[in-house]
């Protein structure tokens, strides 16, 4: 599938099959969130693959917008004592947008691969810090649920005045 099949075809999915993803395919999702930028190209972005049952179910307790029960999460978290000392104050916001990348370099990669996933919201960070065994200096940036969709996606179309695109100023459509 070529990117802009996966652009396409990218929904977010609530619901899973109990079908395991297969760790070729976890290795592809890591992979890809990786290839995503960092502020200055330093390393300071990492993944969690959690397919623990009773670390999945933790988190889903202190998560309330992780509504799917996913056979996998991809949790994407940045260390920011290094973002910090390596590339300074922007470093705390840099690494927010970094993140925001590397989740959605994940996302088109499931799509690819012909399996569901999503964005969830973390509300009780010292909570997830602490199912997960993370030091305070790292913060938990984005959840990814994935796993095989029970059903193929449907299409869905995005209202007439979503995501409007101006040339040169505001106002002036493209």
């Amino acid at each position: 599938m070529d990117l802009f099949e996966a652009l396409a075809k990218k929904r977010a999915c609530r619901e899973f099959t109990k079908q395991p993803v297969s760790r070729e395919d976890l290795e592809k999702l890591v992979y890809a969130a990786g290839r995503a930028p960092t502020a200055s190209n330093r390393p300071y972005r990492h993944c969690i693959v959690v397919d623990d049952p009773r670390v999945i179910r933790a988190i889903r307790q202190i998560s309330p917008s992780l509504l799917a029960d996913p056979p996998v999460l991809i949790i994407v978290f940045t260390d920011m004592k290094v973002a910090l000392s390596n590339v300074g104050r922007v470093g705390e916001r840099a690494s927010l947008v970094d993140a925001g990348a590397a989740g959605e370099n994940v996302l088109l990669a499931a799509t690819a691969l012909g399996l569901g996933s999503q964005f969830a919201m973390i509300s009780a960070m010292t909570g997830i810090q602490t199912i997960l065994g993370l030091p305070e200096h790292c913060r938990v940036d984005v959840i990814i649920p994935v796993g095989h969709p029970p059903s193929p996606p449907k299409s869905v179309k995005a209202p007439k005045k979503a995501n409007l695109v101006y040339h040169n100023q505001y106002g002036a459509f493209l």
